[in-house]
């Protein structure tokens, strides 16, 4: 490994640490500093980076395996879910590892990236429903459904404790948003819910993994040319 190695990895580690404490704000820490690693490739001149893509899937896991560490302590069905497409994704890592294919890597979309955030999300605004996703998708088929959730035996709700949809009343109201906020919030975990989350969820990263390893759209300039662009869109004259 050059010297830029070493130092592109012990940036994409340190980025990857933040999560263990603040899970949401740790996990766009950790994203952005795999977005930096590409301005760092063009700066820092220290011996070049040798096969970035696969340089990059590898530290990749620093951050995937932080975010697996917090997906751990989650309740049942969440976790088990970022278990099963953490594995899932960890597949496709060793495919790409084997046939160095790219596209192999749209095949194994990293929805567990996302379903991270977006479980970590429901968590920091507490828009989940107090004990939910504490039961297995069976025991929860048979226990309650979204119009009727079941506390689990031994969960005491706080009596000071909003509605997770109290901060949202506003929003509610609108024509669009406001259904989609009343079906998701709060968010109990219910098929409904978990199937309209992973279907948006898995669009929006094979769309991603498709910009960046099948269609390698960004790879026509650099990373200072696309600065450069982006400040004369935002800068007069227009």
């Amino acid at each position: 490994m050059t010297t830029e190695m070493w130092l592109i990895a012990a940036f994409r580690i340190a980025g990857a640490l933040p999560v263990l404490r603040w899970p949401l704000a740790g996990a766009f820490i950790a994203l952005f500093a795999d977005l930096t690693d590409l301005f760092l490739r063009e700066w820092l001149q220290l011996g070049g980076v040798k096969d970035y893509q696969r340089f990059d899937k590898w530290l990749d896991q620093a951050y995937m395996l932080t975010f697996l560490a917090v997906a751990l302590r989650w309740q049942a069905l969440p976790r088990n879910i970022a278990v099963a497409l953490y594995t899932f994704r960890l597949a496709g890592f060793i495919t790409f590892e084997i046939t160095a294919d790219r596209d192999i890597l749209l095949l194994f979309p990293n929805v567990f990236e996302y379903w991270f955030i977006f479980i970590a999300a429901l968590k920091t605004f507490g828009w989940e429903e107090p004990g939910a996703g504490s039961q297995t998708p069976e025991s929860a088929t048979f226990a309650g459904s979204a119009s009727n959730p079941v506390e689990l035996p031994g969960a005491e709700r706080p009596s000071d404790l909003r509605p997770p949809t109290s901060d949202l009343l506003p929003l509610t109201s609108w024509p669009i948003l406001g259904p989609l906020a009343r079906f998701a919030i709060p968010y109990r975990y219910t098929r409904a819910q978990l199937a309209v989350a992973l279907t948006i969820i898995l669009a929006a990263k094979l769309l991603h993994e498709y910009t960046l390893h099948v269609g390698q759209w960004f790879e026509s300039f650099t990373p200072n040319e696309a600065l450069e662009a982006i400040y004369r869109v935002l800068t007069p004259p227009y």
